[in-house]
């Protein structure tokens, strides 16, 4: 497992985004490629256009070109993980979420073999990476009304934790966050920010890794409760087979899972009080 190596500036952090995701390779030329369509959207047309579909910088700066009136924003997984642990700890999908009129680009991707998701956005491969792209304005939680669009800043409160609030702006290079972020991600304390998520239990299992694989150092009450809350829906075994089968290496230890499932959020008790309750029921479980 990585060790957690927290950025502490926005600098830092679009630093080491653009080292992760720089590549070797130069533009290359492709005379059928896809006319973008602002003049004429004839595919077969030999254009002297550079193809972006071997490396992410060039299809970011490829896209935020043909987005005249918008943009496109790397959010959530990618900037968290290489926030927490550098450009060695991300190995997963890439998120990027446009601001302006996803149409403009859908025609290329469709070349490409991008397919559309249940959640209004498109996916392909890019290289060896996995990329999800989306219009902001269709982002799950604005989708269904859980959050008002008021601008791009509005997608800081659709992420289920404070980990995952932030975006960057690829053509100016703009880092978006939650107040504190940093803070948060130096500090490792962990919270939660939208509770309702389209896969509770993914999401759950990914708190809980977090806490087993010691990435938070520090959690939240309203973190707690989340937990306690989704782990009354759950086996342990539906959690370890779940875990399995998203991330091949299960982490999550059942004495962490009956913690959190035994803690009583409801009671009038103190949290620490709580703990203390939870701790004496599992030692006693233990001795018998």
């Amino acid at each position: 497992m990585n060790k957690p190596i927290p950025v502490e500036t926005t600098s830092n952090l679009v630093d080491r985004v653009i080292r992760l995701l720089k590549s070797r390779t130069s533009y290359t030329v492709d005379e059928s490629q896809l006319s973008f369509g602002f003049e004429n959207s004839d595919y077969h047309k030999r254009e002297h256009l550079f193809s972006p579909n071997r490396d992410v910088t060039d299809f970011l700066d490829f896209s935020s070109s043909a987005l005249p009136d918008g943009d496109v924003y790397l959010f959530g997984g990618i900037l968290r993980d290489i926030a927490l642990f550098g450009k060695r700890g991300f190995d997963s999908d890439i998120d990027l979420v446009v601001e302006g009129d996803l149409n403009t680009l859908v025609p290329y991707l469709i070349s490409q073999g991008a397919k559309r998701n249940k959640f209004g956005g498109y996916r392909f491969n890019l290289g060896k990476w996995p990329i999800d792209i989306w219009s902001a304005r269709e982002t799950w939680a604005i989708a269904e009304k859980l959050v008002a669009y008021e601008g791009i800043s509005s997608l800081l409160d659709t992420t289920v934790l404070n980990w995952d609030a932030i975006l960057m702006n690829w053509r100016t290079k703009q880092v978006i966050s939650r107040l504190g972020y940093f803070e948060d991600i130096k500090d490792r304390s962990l919270d939660i920010v939208l509770k309702e998520n389209p896969n509770p239990l993914g999401m759950t299992i990914r708190v809980l890794r977090h806490l087993c694989l010691k990435d938070a150092r520090k959690i939240s009450k309203r973190a707690i409760n989340y937990l306690s809350d989704s782990l009354k829906e759950y086996s342990f075994q539906e959690i370890n087979k779940y875990e399995i089968k998203s991330y091949k290496n299960p982490v999550i230890d059942e004495n962490i899972f009956k913690f959190f499932k035994l803690i009583n959020t409801d009671s009038s008790k103190s949290l620490s009080d709580q703990f203390s309750i939870v701790e004496r029921i599992m030692l006693g479980q233990r001795l018998h």
